[in-house]
């Protein structure tokens, strides 16, 4: 049996025929007729578009999905799809329905497009009646924007508006014409800082406002300015300009890395104003400078861990300001008396000593665990010494 120009159409074939033939009747022709078709179609087409819109848009959300189907199963979108396959072609209508033109009426085309995807159902299951559904709203899906899809245009331009940070727009009504059973509102609908100012007229103030903001919509999109992103830095660039310097023990520079992260202890205690503290290694360098004697192109190794060490003075900073200055003092004295007996011994015994064999380098204990360098004088040595042993007092 040749398909009939329907099921050409919707390139489906009917097993059972009477069920196609169902589905085109309309109440007012006979008993028999599609409404029962019509209330299982409705939720057949529900239940597909569903699926295609949950697959199709991942990134929708409920709210969002719930809005595209209502609007892609609505009455005019079924008139819509009734009318490209010709349905009203095969309606059977009463004679009063066919001399009213209700084969041209979009509630009885639309209400016999769902009747016949019922009957597809029935005649070959859920997924015959979910291809033929898909066919159909697959071409509608590629041409259409789920995010306005449904939207009026009092809620496009606000959210057009809302995302160009755009003050929102004005709606005020200026007129009303007609009589009271029949009015006509205009509504002027401004966007100030655009300079947009438009009006509608409808049977509602609120179909008034709509009316405005179309027409306000379509002059601010051409008015509104380019919202140019700024550019944004690469993860790698945000990360080098928050990185630190990385201290790992071991490292070759891990000294330099220090110096360069920590301010300088000595600055920032003097910018405070807090006294002094006294380190072994300002005491070997300060007698190192005021000895006669050249300083060494190297520094000891004495030295040099001593640089890393701060002395504390259990005794509390005032006291040991004031013993170390005790210290000094007496220093100084004992370092010009025993320079002058050097000086004396060393005029009286020159001949002597320059037959003798070098004297092996003097090694002085500072403190424990820290040897005095050996190429400091013996008179520096012991006053180094002294100097260490009054702080610790």
């Amino acid at each position: 049996m040749p398909l009939s120009p329907l099921e050409s159409r919707l390139r489906y074939e009917f097993r059972n025929a009477e069920l196609l033939r169902q589905a085109l009747t309309h109440r007012s022709h006979s008993a028999t007729h599609n409404e029962r078709l019509e209330f299982l179609g409705d939720s057949v087409l529900n239940c597909a578009v569903a699926a295609l819109l949950f697959q199709r848009f991942g990134k929708l959300d409920e709210g969002d999905l719930s809005r595209v189907r209502a609007n892609l199963v609505k009455q005019q979108s079924l008139y819509e799809i009734a009318q490209a396959l010709n349905i009203s072609d095969g309606l059977r209508l009463g004679e009063g329905e066919l001399r009213s033109g209700g084969f041209r009426r979009p509630s009885i085309l639309a209400d016999t497009l769902e009747a016949i995807l019922g009957a597809i159902f029935l005649d070959g299951g859920f997924e015959a009646a979910q291809t033929v559904i898909k066919r159909l709203y697959v071409p509608i899906l590629d041409h259409i924007d789920p995010r306005t899809l449904g939207k009026d245009s009092k809620t496009l331009l606000q959210e057009y508006l809302q995302g160009h940070k755009i003050a929102l727009p004005t709606y005020t009504v200026v007129a009303t014409h007609g009589a009271a059973h029949n009015q006509q509102f205009e509504v002027e609908c401004t966007v100030p800082k655009l300079e947009v100012k438009v009006s509608g007229s409808g049977a509602s103030r609120r179909a008034a406002e709509q009316a405005a903001a179309k027409k306000a919509l379509d002059e601010v999109m051409a008015a509104a300015p380019a919202v140019v992103a700024k550019p944004k830095r690469s993860k790698g660039a945000r990360a080098a300009k928050n990185a630190e310097l990385e201290i790992v023990p071991g490292v070759t520079g891990v000294q330099t890395a220090l110096d360069l992260r920590a301010p300088d202890r000595k600055t920032e205690r003097h910018a405070r104003g807090e006294p002094k503290v006294a380190t072994v290694a300002e005491a070997v360098a300060e007698r190192a400078a005021s000895s006669a004697t050249p300083a060494p192109a190297a520094a000891p190794l004495a030295v040099i861990r001593a640089a890393h060490v701060e002395y504390s003075n259990p005794a509390g900073p005032d006291k040991g300001d004031k013993a170390a200055d005790k210290a000094a003092d007496k220093e100084k004295a004992e370092r010009a008396e025993k320079a002058e007996r050097a000086d004396k011994h060393d005029k009286a015994d020159a001949p002597s000593r320059s037959t003798d064999k070098p004297a092996a380098p003097r090694s002085r204990e500072l403190a424990p665990g820290v040897a005095a360098p050996a190429e400091l004088e013996p008179g520096v040595a012991d006053a180094v010494q002294t100097r260490v042993a009054d702080a610790g007092h």
